[in-house]
């Protein structure tokens, strides 16, 4: 049977179509957008974070009570640090991957153009003290180093661009086939400066500022080489022997207070945290949400299945009589299960249509009002496609059963 005759004979009983139409709509809007928000949660779990397991801590929350930390404090505290039994690195800096109290954010583009937001890393020596492993290029030189700031350059003018440090994932989404060494990076608000200079770059650098990780931009981190020299904010990358770094951490917030305590603000405790400690809270409640909107997933799939197969199966045993006269007249089983499975897919499909445009709508809606990113277009056919699917599975059965009906029903009276 052609469409055209499927079409009409929809058209002469149109209230089980149009419930399938409107469930299969609903089910593709909220189906696509609880997608989408589940691989914008699970993306960026899924990413390495390049630091050397097991070996690194945080310290965070060293705050100055009503002026900067000297040179002389953060140095003396420095090397106090360094001389913990059991640590390999420790270097003042400003930012900790994945937390901290200070955050230094920009917009850079990249030779062509192409912009993107970025959380910058400043300190000395933050390549070792955070075990990153370099791909290409160079570690940063004495000769690179600049003292402190709170921003690329610190708004200072140097004769020539800023030796940086990038991630490879950044290298990829700015330069042309990754190729970022001796390449620039410009700062977008400040274009008339030298700017910056790819000198190396790191396979994994979790940002700190999660909640802008969507879209591939986990890794949007930059290295600036700065000596921290003041500032009334201070937190502190610390590497360690595996097996010693229980004995450091307890042993740091000593260390600190015996050199800055008379300056440390009242009342606020020093942060010292393993590296999984710090990740393992961060992403927590992103884990809770990627169960929820799991469950969401299923619920939606599970409830569209059974809703198909309910009314489907329904409208079946409505026509067992018109499907036992068309046995008569010699139509074939086979006949039947492909009439119902084409029937199936064009209603199926012109509720995905609706879905998909319903689902754009939820997610302007979501945009405006809870700060969610646009929907990608490329997101709604992979929730269309799932139904499609799923419907023409839920339609098999009650097709199957139609198919079996016996030519003998068409003398019986329904």
């Amino acid at each position: 049977m052609s469409v055209r005759h499927i079409v009409s004979s929809l058209r002469r009983n149109r209230l089980m179509p149009l419930l399938l139409v409107a469930q299969v709509a609903i089910a593709c809007a909220i189906l696509c957008n609880a997608l989408f928000l589940l691989y914008q949660r699970v993306g960026p779990m899924l990413v390495p974070d390049g630091i050397a397991p097991g070996e690194v801590i945080g310290v965070d929350q060293i705050i100055a009570s009503g002026r900067s930390w000297s040179r002389a404090e953060i140095e003396r505290t420095t090397q106090a640090l360094r001389a913990i039994p059991g640590v390999k690195f420790a270097t003042p800096v400003m930012g900790i991957p994945l937390a901290s109290s200070m955050q230094i954010t920009g917009l850079v583009a990249g030779p062509d153009g192409t912009k993107t937001d970025v959380d910058v890393y400043m300190g000395d020596d933050m390549v070792d003290a955070l075990g990153l492993q370099l791909v290409a290029g160079r570690n940063f030189t004495e000769a690179d180093y600049e003292d402190g700031g709170m921003g690329i350059g610190d708004g200072k003018q140097r004769a020539a661009p800023t030796p940086v440090i990038i991630t490879r994932a950044l290298a990829d989404r700015l330069y042309a086939h990754g190729q970022a060494l001796g390449r620039p990076l410009t700062r977008v608000n400040d274009k008339d400066g030298p700017g910056e200079v790819v000198v190396g770059v790191v396979r994994h650098l979790l940002r700190y500022k999660m909640d802008a990780a969507a879209d591939g931009r986990a890794e949007n981190s930059v290295l600036v080489p700065t000596r921290i020299t003041g500032s009334p904010l201070l937190s502190y990358a610390v590497r360690t022997d595996a097996r010693a770094r229980g004995r450091v951490i307890k042993a740091i917030p000593g260390v600190v207070k015996a050199q800055l305590g008379a300056g440390l603000m009242p009342g606020i405790d020093i942060q010292v945290r393993g590296y999984e400690d710090i990740r393992d809270g961060v992403f927590s409640s992103w884990r809770a949400a990627v169960w929820l909107l799991a469950t969401v997933c299923v619920v939606v799939v599970i409830v569209t299945a059974v809703g198909i197969m309910g009314l489907t199966g329904y409208w079946v045993q409505q026509r067992t009589r018109q499907i036992g006269i068309r046995r008569a007249l010699g139509a074939r089983r086979r006949d039947i299960l492909a009439y119902f499975l084409a029937e199936n897919f064009l209603i199926v499909g012109a509720g995905v249509a609706f879905g998909m445009v319903l689902a754009y709508a939820i997610n302007l809606f979501l945009m405006r009002h809870y700060e969610l990113e646009r929907l990608p277009c490329s997101s709604l056919p992979v929730g269309a496609l799932a139904l499609w699917v799923l419907g023409q599975l839920a339609v098999l059965g009650p097709a199957r059963r139609a198919a079996a009906v016996p030519p003998v029903v068409a003398t019986r009276s329904v």
